[in-house]
């Protein structure tokens, strides 16, 4: 059962926007009635992962450079799926894109936010 959201927004100004990502500060009475800021990121395409396992049942993996961590990270196959693209053709286009293969078969596992606050 949804409750009532305690936070009051005030106003509300966006302070970057690029095209994956518009980050705004709200400016807002806190739970507690004090004023306060809040930043928020809102994301412009929902992500899409992939796990994907070869012919011998093996775990598909890219690595790639990531800039905000400053290292080199292994991962499952992901991207971004624009609002309004069905999120299997977009894992297909990502899986594709990525690895060089493509499924047989596939089932989706779960869904979930990642990013909540």
């Amino acid at each position: 059962m949804p409750k009532k959201n305690p936070w009051t927004k005030l106003k509300s100004a966006v302070k970057y926007e690029n095209p994956w990502i518009k980050v705004r500060e709200d400016a807002v009475l806190k739970p507690n009635g004090e004023p306060g800021i809040y930043g928020v990121v809102e994301f412009k395409n929902m992500a899409v992962g992939v796990i994907a396992l070869n012919s011998k049942r093996e775990v598909v993996l890219v690595g790639q450079f990531r800039y905000p961590l400053n290292e080199y990270s292994w991962e499952i196959p992901e991207g971004g799926c624009p609002f309004g693209e069905q999120p299997l053709a977009a894992a297909k286009r990502e899986l594709l894109e990525e690895t060089g293969y493509r499924a047989r078969k596939w089932k989706k596992l779960f869904e979930m936010t990642l990013s909540n606050s």
